[in-house]
């Protein structure tokens, strides 16, 4: 593992996939980042009753030859003691305290996910919706707004842009894509069935599929071809209602300028002609 991606947002974006013994050493080293640097492999082994060859393998698998390197990680990405500190709303909070929290979780998301997010399929990904003949995007409930805008942003620039949020008309839409084409699949947990379903399909129609997800392991991400990233700092109260869009649309957003510039002048273009369209329905 690359030593400036924290594990930390490595264990997070894993840790709906990982078994119980798994998510029992995963709760430990997101609670006590801080301490876990100072002890060894027998003390953790002995504070949470598991087998010393779990906590190994349970290194191995988020990326480090083993416990030792991963403590290295720790110290190199360990944030300061306050910044530990969830942004959890409180119900005694007031309404400037409760919009500073959601400003700052959102704000974590963003620094979070641009650490993560993996350069190589950052370009393969704009290859593809630059070459594709037709790009469809999938998204259904909190990930349907997203799937609509980067439809509307990408045709905007000439793209064959599309979107689909109705399941059935999901599936029809995949079925319908062959090799030439890009299926774009928006899901904060990668489980949602419908948009997993719509991803199946357009691959086995030989589609290049691509997620938006901020879970790897997850359903959605080990179908994609190509595998886009996005963190989330979640609170108690508000999961994926604020922070995993922000981030999602963030991705999109770089996306679309990627494309643009390799477009430039076709782009302006369009935009230019675009303007003159909206001008004429404003005031």
């Amino acid at each position: 593992m690359d030593s400036s991606h924290s594990c930390l947002l490595t264990i997070r974006s894993i840790y709906p996939s990982l078994y119980e013994v798994e998510k029992k050493i995963a709760d430990y080293l997101l609670k006590h980042p801080e301490i876990i640097i100072n002890m060894t492999v027998a003390e953790i082994s002995e504070e949470l009753q598991v087998a010393h060859s779990s906590i190994v393998r349970f290194c191995q698998k988020i990326g480090f030859d083993g416990f030792s390197q991963l403590k290295i990680n720790l110290a190199r990405n360990l944030k300061k003691p306050e910044e530990l500190i969830g942004e959890d709303i409180d119900r005694s909070d007031d309404p400037f305290t409760i919009t500073n929290k959601v400003f700052s979780s959102s704000i974590r998301a963003l620094k979070d996910t641009i650490k993560m997010l993996d350069r190589t399929e950052l370009a393969r990904a704009a290859d593809a919706l630059l070459n594709a003949k037709r790009i469809e995007f999938y998204g259904v409930g909190t990930s349907a707004p997203i799937a609509t805008d980067a439809y509307y942003r990408f045709m905007r620039i000439g793209l064959p842009a599309y979107t689909a949020t109705d399941p059935h008309v999901m599936r029809i839409s995949a079925n319908m894509l062959d090799a030439g084409c890009v299926a774009v699949g928006v899901s904060h947990t990668g489980r949602t069935r419908d948009t997993v379903s719509a991803i199946r399909i357009a691959k086995d129609k030989s589609a290049k599929t691509i997620c938006i997800t901020s879970f790897t392991g997850s359903p959605i991400f080990e179908l994609s071809d190509i595998k886009l990233v996005t963190s989330t700092a979640e609170t108690k109260i508000m999961k994926e209602a604020v922070s995993s869009r922000i981030a999602q649309i963030a991705l999109i957003d770089g996306l679309y300028a990627c494309i643009a510039l390799r477009k430039y002048d076709k782009t302006l273009e369009n935009i230019g002609n675009m303007a003159e369209i909206l001008n004429e329905m404003r005031y």
